[in-house]
């Protein structure tokens, strides 16, 4: 079985299939967005760029996820797609508020390309909490800066030992390496439309308090709050892939100030990692790609 992506994706995107291939004994091929492929692929992955698959009518395509923020009506995923399209093509949403959205914004029914929420697998490792340093983490992402201040105050008061993460601020390894010795973590972060560092963490083993946006509208960045000018709701969360094995959940400084003891006293309790084995590992991942395509290998 051959499989080809065309193009560059998010670098953890590509780093699943890539893994997923080897796992599951599919030869895989890359090439860029101006070579287009001559030979026979079982499935062609096309991460951001648009290829008829009128083309390469015995292949299986994957879209997505990088076309846009939002679907536009005149693509050719609305204007070209063909009924015959339906069983071989999908594109991914990611996950079901992002699909939720995408609705909103344009009707995804006029498609005959079917959009799916399909997330992208995480390399689980047998991870082992090293001896505590950290109550918690703070993770911090486009959100009001005043939340993070409202957060390391509530703290400060009950003397719990943080240490702070800002997206796009830190390396991976290290973060890591910190949630290994750190109890929890409290996320305030914008929408996810998968979320790796959020899922990461669940993996290790560390339960997250999650101070979660309600719309995309809560997303702030440069002074700004982006989405305030759509006059749709724009409904979307942080925590993308969550049950209640992961932690807990609030949306406001009052929630916050009343759920933090509750959280802290049942930390022991959750079992993020159980989640994430089951939902999000490379295995089952990319299993549900070859089950919307009815693939048995």
């Amino acid at each position: 079985m051959k499989f080809l992506q065309v193009g560059g994706a998010h670098k953890r995107n590509q780093e699943f299939i890539e893994r997923a291939c080897k796992k599951f004994n599919i030869e895989y091929h890359f090439i860029n967005y101006l070579n287009f492929p001559d030979n026979n692929y079982d499935i062609i992955w096309c991460p951001g760029v648009w290829i008829n698959p009128d083309l390469y009518p015995s292949s299986k395509f994957i879209y997505g996820p990088h076309f846009w923020v939002f679907p536009e009506s005149n693509h050719p995923f609305f204007t070209e797609s063909k009924p015959e399209h339906a069983n071989r093509c999908v594109y991914t949403t990611l996950s079901n508020w992002n699909f939720s959205v995408y609705n909103e914004i344009t009707d995804l029914s006029k498609s005959n390309i079917p959009f799916i929420p399909l997330p992208f697998g995480l390399d689980i490792q047998p991870y082992i909490k090293n001896e505590i340093e950290y109550d918690c983490i703070i993770y911090f992402k486009n959100r009001d800066p005043s939340l993070l201040e409202f957060a390391k105050s509530e703290l400060d008061k009950k003397s719990i030992k943080y240490k702070i993460y800002l997206c796009g601020s830190y390396e991976l390894n290290d973060y890591i390496n910190t949630l290994k010795k750190t109890k929890y973590v409290i996320w305030i972060g914008s929408h996810e439309s998968q979320g790796f560092a959020f899922e990461e963490c669940l993996a290790t083993g560390t339960p997250i308090f999650v101070y979660d946006v309600k719309s995309m509208k809560n997303e702030y960045l440069h002074g700004n709050f982006l989405y305030t000018n759509y006059n749709q709701e724009l409904l979307a969360t942080t925590a993308s892939y969550w049950d209640s094995r992961c932690g807990m959940k609030v949306y406001s400084n009052e929630e916050f100030i009343n759920t933090l003891p509750e959280f802290i006293n049942s930390v022991d309790s959750f079992r993020p990692s159980d989640f994430i084995k089951e939902t999000l590992t490379d295995e089952v991942c990319f299993q549900r790609f070859l089950d919307v395509f009815k693939i048995k290998l």
